[in-house]
């Protein structure tokens, strides 16, 4: 696993000219950073100075949003995307699922999928979730069933979750639904919040440590779209058949490319059978595609979508 920390405002103390001081972070081992970039439709106050400063001092930056209920998810979206439209980042940028929904205009979780989706579209890359256990059982439910859908195992996990005692390799954090339902687990886990933050560069006492899901070649190869591929990928065989096993649609599309209009072919809907017709794996921000076929209708499907075993 690889270390990395988030910070905010939080972590600059205003009385002082000084502020948080990336270089010590590299210093003390950290790979990459989460930083904040707004909250609700507002700037954080350090954004621009983390933003350029971690890149400077050679970090991986990913860039978050703090969502809020009162604020429909599309305008929070575009506000997020606006400041990160000239330098995205090198990792995904993430929606900050923690907000309690007292007063609520949005009762459900659609705030949350409204969000990811404008992101999204707007910035040309898959986003990520950031959330803890507790509060994605309670806000993380399908309103009607109760259940949690399958389509929010789309999105990359980095989850909250805190630990009296942590040993690198062994410790993990919980498993939720549905990517665990799914065979899928979590790509970041922020497991303390007690971190050292002088070690780190921050003027506050303590700072949010985080480990990347992997090693260092493949946290690489996970920021520069180059995602390293499951390994039952690459012994795909001509003619295979596969099975979809969601509890949504997924899109065929006429090339390997997200966000490009009119660009969707076919639907593939639960139980629908597809044949695979090349090995080759085409990447395309950091998505995998690989070429099918349903009849006589050829498209292309991400890789990293739920399929059955091969018949």
């Amino acid at each position: 696993m690889v270390q990395g920390i988030d910070v905010s405002h939080w972590q600059d103390d205003k009385s002082t000219p000084q502020k948080m001081d990336f270089k010590k972070a590299v210093a003390n081992g950290a790979k990459f950073v989460f930083i904040k970039i707004s909250e609700r439709g507002s700037i954080d106050p350090d954004f621009e100075y983390n933003w350029q400063t971690a890149k400077e001092a050679g970090l991986l930056r990913g860039g978050y949003h703090f969502l809020r209920w009162d604020l429909p998810g599309l305008i929070q979206a575009r506000i997020f995307s606006e400041l990160l439209s000239d330098d995205p980042g090198e990792l995904p940028p993430v929606a900050d699922f923690e907000a309690p929904n007292k007063g609520s205009l949005y009762p459900s979780n659609a705030l949350l999928l409204q969000f990811l989706e404008t992101v999204e579209l707007k910035l040309n890359r898959r986003p990520m979730i950031y959330t803890s256990p507790g509060y994605w059982d309670m806000h993380g439910r399908n309103k009607v069933t109760k259940l949690f859908d399958d389509k929010w195992a789309y999105y990359p996990l980095w989850i909250a979750n805190y630990k009296d005692e942590i040993i690198p390799g062994v410790t993990q954090p919980n498993e939720i639904e549905p990517w665990k339902r799914l065979g899928k687990t979590w790509t970041f886990w922020q497991y303390t919040a007690k971190g050292d933050g002088a070690a780190f560069g921050a003027e506050s006492s303590s700072i949010d440590v985080n480990y990347f899901n992997g090693t260092e070649k493949e946290l690489a190869d996970f920021a520069y779209d180059n995602p390293t591929l499951p390994p039952s990928v690459p012994g795909n065989r001509l003619g295979q058949i596969r099975t979809v096993r969601t509890g949504y649609a997924l899109h065929g599309r006429q090339t390997p490319e997200y966000g490009v209009k009119d660009n969707f072919k076919v639907s593939l809907h639960s139980d629908v059978e597809f044949e695979l017709l090349e090995n080759e794996i085409i990447v395309n921000n950091g998505v995998p595609y690989v070429k099918a076929k349903l009849v006589d209708n050829e498209f292309y499907i991400s890789i990293s979508d739920t399929w059955s075993e091969v018949k």
